[in-house]
């Protein structure tokens, strides 16, 4: 019975149909079975947290009895007016802030056997996620999934007990996202605070509010209004966004990242490596400039197979290459966390040193010294 699936949280549902079986084994928490598909990539976070303090506490919880995604159905049942919900759960251990590689591969595995398959009746996906890392966990998964259904990211900044938890509106926006198909063609999506982003390009910039993701530059995607989505443009992707096979992906290589400031340490660099880094991330001031020492440690590392990327410090803009190809990488519009992904997903593919520096130049050296006016300039 669907009543005891849900749980007791959902003992007012005991009119909904029984749950169905999909043949990927999914099961199908559904009140209409024409409704689209939609699979929930559980990995915790704060929107399945809860207090034992009170009801305004929004900076001590987790101590509390947590909800299930099956309690936040249960206590939004709007929700399956949109779409029919299948539940995947992902363990977790120390909050979002201790997870790794190994869950985005997990999860995008899930993804693309599930809504890739070339028989698959799934509409979407959305993932659960605590928001402390919830940028690097959706970009590693944006970068490898292999479809153009909508893959919605989503949580909360406030735990489930709060007076006004922002965790339900948030869920039902990510559903609705999911389901609609202008949500298609347009890579991974952030739904968050009644506002659409691009994971490619959002990073998260309160460590307190709920109005947290944003993306500075490149602005919102769209917006919600009464819980649905309403798309600013057309569909496309990301400049540049590229794709990676983890099929047979377990572990991905190290990738550390560092913070440039005045009187850096170069030896850190060298301490990364001798500590097995198969590459190298480097916050730089300004538009990601290295000092001149820095610079010299790179062209070494450079020489032996080690790339240094140099991503700007910064919360919005980019670092620029310079016209001739140099020993330090720049990237393009993105941050140090994401360009840490981008170069562990290049180095497991086998990317040669000048195919990671395409990967991470090429959209800005198109833009900026393939016009003939440049070239006059600059060559």
């Amino acid at each position: 019975m669907l009543s005891s699936f849900l749980g007791g949280a959902v003992l007012a549902l005991g009119t909904l149909a029984s749950a169905s079986r999909f043949d990927s084994g999914l099961e199908w928490i559904s009140t209409n079975s024409s409704l689209p598909k939609v699979v929930i990539y559980s990995a915790g976070g704060t929107i399945l947290s809860a207090s034992n303090y009170s009801r305004i506490d929004n900076i001590n919880y987790g101590s509390g009895v947590s909800p299930t995604p099956a309690d936040l159905i249960g206590n939004a049942t709007e929700i399956l007016n949109v779409a029919q919900l299948a539940i995947v759960r992902f363990a977790t251990s120390g909050g979002s802030s201790g997870a790794n590689s190994s869950l985005f591969l997990n999860i995008t595995q899930y993804a693309n056997r599930q809504l890739c398959a070339e028989d698959s009746d799934i509409a979407g996906a959305i993932m659960f996620h605590g928001t402390n890392t919830l940028e690097e966990t959706a970009f590693g998964v944006d970068m490898t999934f292999n479809c153009s259904k909508p893959f919605i990211a989503t949580g909360s900044m406030r735990p489930n007990t709060y007076m006004s938890p922002d965790g339900p509106s948030n869920f039902y926006q990510a559903v609705a996202a999911a389901a609609s198909p202008s949500s298609r063609d347009r890579g991974g999506l952030i739904a968050f605070n009644d506002r659409i982003t691009s994971i490619y390009y959002s990073t998260k910039l309160n460590a307190n509010t709920p109005d947290t993701f944003k993306a500075l530059e490149q602005g919102n995607l769209g917006a919600f209004l009464a819980g649905q989505p309403y798309y600013f443009f057309g569909p496309s992707y990301p400049t540049g966004r590229p794709y990676f096979d983890v099929r047979n992906t377990t572990v991905l290589p190290s990738v550390i990242i560092l913070y440039g400031h005045q009187g850096f340490d170069d030896s850190l660099l060298y301490a990364a490596v001798a500590n097995g880094a198969k590459g190298l991330i480097i916050m730089g001031a300004g538009a990601a400039q290295l000092r001149p020492s820095t610079q010299a440690v790179a062209a070494e590392l450079f020489s032996k197979g080690i790339p240094v990327v140099a991503v700007a410090r910064p919360a919005s803009g980019t670092g620029v290459p310079r016209p001739q190809s140099g020993s330090v990488f720049f990237a393009s519009y993105i941050g140090a966390e994401q360009a840490r992904i981008v170069l562990q997903l290049g180095i497991n593919a086998g990317y040669d040193m000048d195919q990671i520096r395409d990967l991470f130049e090429s959209p800005l050296r198109n833009a900026i010294y393939e016009p003939y006016a440049n070239q006059e300039i600059y060559f």
